[in-house]
């Protein structure tokens, strides 16, 4: 580790890299979110040897990088992150570190972390982990595995379900109205309650969104080399050929 802090004091020094010594918490705020997710994206593809290894050595390049930034401006430095964390740790996980420790179920386990996080930050409401700036599909899973956890919740995975159909016929009624304000309302609602179905089977929707994406993206690009031909003979493909090759990239 030190090797690394040493690497980046240098990089940040009067003589050091002018792109890494104009960088501010701001300016590596994207940065560390894209690192961030190029870490999941190597663990969903099983990726998790060397290029791993390397992402996550990216991920704690940023990490040191704004514990330098900290530091130079008298505020903290890597030392206290990692003391933070470490005190915290020991704090959430008394069944553990405790003399007393005892086993806990995965419910008991949760209510713990829950009660022990809320006493840290007393006066915070339940809302206080909503993260302005997360993607929202982040945040909506957030939101419902509070309100689950003080026993706002379905009974099942299929309560959840009928929850969807709900919301979708009311995108519909909506829809012969022709109300975008309503529709856009009742597509949030609908995403949301998707989002909660995915809670009840442990799946992050951000994930699953961009698993999705992926999908989509592999499929529709023989739809686009059909788009391309066509267009080299002076063609256009319609919307039924199309339609043609989209089913049979997802057939094959």
């Amino acid at each position: 580790m030190k090797k690394l802090i040493d690497i980046v004091k240098k990089l940040r020094s009067p003589g050091g890299c002018p792109w890494d010594r104009k960088q501010t918490h701001a300016s590596l705020s994207h940065y560390t979110l894209e690192e961030a997710w190029e870490v999941i994206d190597e663990i969903e593809n099983g990726r998790v040897n060397d290029s791993l290894k390397e992402e996550l050595g990216d991920l704690l390049l940023q990490i040191v990088l704004h514990a330098e930034i900290a530091s130079e401006e008298g505020r903290f430095d890597l030392d206290d992150v990692v003391d933070a964390i470490s005190e915290k740790m020991v704090h959430r996980h008394p069944h553990v570190f405790e003399s007393n420790n005892k086993k806990l179920n995965d419910k008991e386990l949760r209510q713990q972390w829950n009660a022990l996080k809320s006493n840290e930050k007393p006066g915070k409401t339940i809302w206080d982990s909503h993260i302005k700036g997360a993607p929202s599909l982040m945040n909506a899973l957030t939101i419902s595995k509070k309100a689950a956890g003080m026993g706002f919740d379905w009974k099942t995975a299929w309560d959840v379900l009928s929850k969807v159909e709900e919301e979708l016929e009311e995108i519909r009624q909506e829809m012969k109205d022709e109300n975008v304000k309503k529709i856009e309302e009742e597509i949030g609602d609908l995403l949301f309650t998707i989002t909660n179905l995915a809670r009840f089977y442990k799946i992050n929707p951000e994930i699953a969104l961009k698993k999705g994406n992926d999908k989509f993206m592999k499929r529709f690009e023989s739809v686009e080399e059909e788009i391309k031909k066509a267009k080299k003979s002076g063609k256009d493909l319609t919307l039924e050929q199309m339609e043609h090759h989209w089913q049979q990239t997802k057939s094959s």
